[in-house]
């Protein structure tokens, strides 16, 4: 004898119905009851990656702000570079024009003492020749030169003579 037979027959069906409504409701409770924590452990972890998200999106917009600050940077030193070989090339222009005038000015400064190594024209020196006195009230200005107390220079030799 088994127990559906101690239950009227009109019943039975009644009872297995019951009774399987219950092994359902049952086994959905213990699903539930099991999965329940994983599906709150996983919108937790979906609320966390949500929030990574944002915060890896904040990152990047950081990151793209200072990378244009980086490339605005790097175009400002390439015009300050190019402006430093700018000034190079002019120091360099400057330093031949200098050095040209310094040799210039060193041959110059030999031709004129030489020229000062020669003596005085008597004829000259004498244009320019003042009272020798040492009391201050007795000198006497010279005269002002006269414009033919120098002679003319004599015509320029030409190349072959």
């Amino acid at each position: 004898m088994s127990l559906l037979d101690l239950i009227p027959a009109p019943l039975r069906i009644w009872v297995v119905l019951g009774l399987l409504a219950a092994l359902v409701a049952g086994s959905a409770g213990a699903t539930w009851w099991v999965i329940n924590p994983r599906i709150e452990l996983q919108a937790t972890r979906a609320d966390r990656a949500e929030q990574d998200l944002a915060g890896e999106r904040e990152l990047t917009a950081l990151q793209a702000r200072v990378l244009e600050a980086q490339q605005a940077s790097f175009a400002r030193l390439d015009g300050v570079e190019q402006r430093i070989k700018q000034l190079g090339q002019t120091l360099q222009r400057n330093a031949a024009d200098h050095n040209r005038a310094l040799e210039e000015l060193k041959r110059n400064d030999q031709t004129i003492a030489d020229y000062l190594a020669e003596p005085v024209p008597a004829r000259l020196g004498l244009l320019y020749a003042r009272p020798e006195t040492s009391d201050p009230a007795a000198y006497v200005a010279p005269p002002a030169v006269q414009p033919v107390a120098v002679p003319p220079t004599s015509p320029a030799a030409t190349v072959g003579e």
